[in-house]
């Protein structure tokens, strides 16, 4: 049987950046991937100014900026029309990384993350599933196929990478369901009118439409819908097409575009884990946790939490010590770094889940851009969100 250091399942950004930072530390490690290499990821593929600063961490800013497409700040539609729009700027003592996010394919991103990986010495696997595995204090066996081959691995510890349906999580018994079930329909289109250096959430009654610029002239198109209001349809492009009617200011700018990707279903999100770690087993990214893509906080949250969990591994593989409570720390220090952002996610989902009250805060934003910035800002993951929950804040955006 192969014995490594670490086994990790999913090659997406939580999981390549674990690997490679793990790799550079001279952990043995194998990277492992159920989809062969590239493939396409529904997801509205969008980097916060924070996400550039750890790419550029990890030495592959550049390579991930070529191509990609630059966005100054988001501008949100509530249902009734009303727009306002909030830029990434320095905001006193929080200064974005680079007053841009970016946005590119995901097959592009996350294959330069995995090659990124496999440069610092990580062993990369795509087209190979995790079939099972058996934890414990000592260490894990990993039971992986690719093809038609099966083969067995032992490991000291096990991340799992392995995205919103982890199945390491539900193996664990620590997954828990979706308080909302949502769904999200995405693909590309050239030629969509109107777009510009900002992302875009166009709001209807029970869902939204982001819009985004990936570059190349190719925009993201995403469409985000509660279960209960799911349109009827034979097709996840009938369905997408059905959403876009629901808001005609976007449907019109497609009169002249063209889908150049098929339209890829993904969902339901809003959910958890009631703990990131077990006996020889941690989770990263998606997951550990993803609430709702509205804020676009996801690949941030993914690179973020594999910088907070590779320290954890290292740790506990140079002192032997692979039981849960000698990884919880980890969970101590996610807690930490995304405390606010959780009820930061949750409140804005509150507020967009209800038309009018969006409206109004809408109207609000609209007439006080500086308080604009800052709530979009703290979504760029460069403001503290305890500054947008402060009384005075809160005050400016409702009355």
């Amino acid at each position: 049987m192969r014995t490594v250091d670490v086994v990790i399942a999913g090659a997406g950004p939580a999981g390549s950046a674990t690997a490679a930072l793990l790799a550079a530390a001279g952990v043995r490690v194998l990277l492992t991937d159920r989809s062969p290499f590239p493939r396409p990821k529904p997801c509205a593929e969008y980097l916060s100014p924070e996400a550039g600063r750890i790419l550029d961490r990890l030495g592959v800013l550049d390579a991930v900026s070529q191509d990609a497409a630059r966005l100054t700040g988001m501008r949100i539609v509530s249902p009734g029309g009303i727009a306002f729009v909030g830029r990434f700027r320095p905001l006193g003592d929080a200064t974005p990384f680079r007053p841009w996010g970016l946005a590119l394919p995901r097959e592009r991103l996350d294959g330069i993350l995995a090659n990124a990986a496999a440069a610092r010495g990580a062993d990369f696997r795509p087209g190979t599933a995790l079939e099972s595995f058996a934890a414990g204090p000592t260490g894990v066996v990993v039971q992986l196929r690719a093809g038609a081959t099966r083969e067995a691995v032992h490991a000291a510890i096990l991340v799992g990478a392995d995205g919103l349906r982890s199945r390491i999580a539900r193996a664990l018994g620590v997954a828990r369901g979706a308080d909302r079930h949502r769904t999200a329909f995405v693909t590309h289109a050239e030629s969509v009118s109107g777009m510009g250096d900002v992302g875009e959430m166009h709001v209807f009654a029970g869902g939204y439409v982001g819009l985004a610029d990936v570059g190349g002239g190719i925009t993201n198109i995403a469409a985000v819908v509660d279960r209960a209001r799911m349109p009827a349809g034979s097709g996840t492009r009938q369905r997408l097409e059905a959403l876009l009617d629901r808001v005609p200011a976007v449907r019109g700018r497609l009169a002249g575009a063209r889908f150049v990707s098929p339209v890829r279903a993904v969902g339901p999100f809003a959910r958890s884990t009631t703990r990131a770690t077990a006996d020889a087993v941690a989770l990263v990214g998606d997951a550990a946790d993803f609430y709702d893509p509205f804020t676009g906080e996801g690949i941030f949250a993914a690179l973020r939490g594999a910088e907070l969990l590779a320290p954890h591994v290292c740790r506990a593989l140079e002192h032997g010590t692979l039981r849960a409570a000698d990884l919880a720390p980890y969970d101590r220090d996610r807690r930490r770094a995304f405390a606010g952002k959780w009820w930061l996610e949750r409140a804005i989902g509150a507020v967009v889940a209800r038309p009018a009250l969006l409206d109004h805060v809408a109207e609000r934003l609209a007439r006080r851009p500086a308080v604009a910035d800052l709530l979009v800002g703290a979504t760029g993951d460069f403001v503290p969100a305890r500054r947008v929950f402060r009384p005075s804040v809160v005050w400016r955006m409702v009355a």
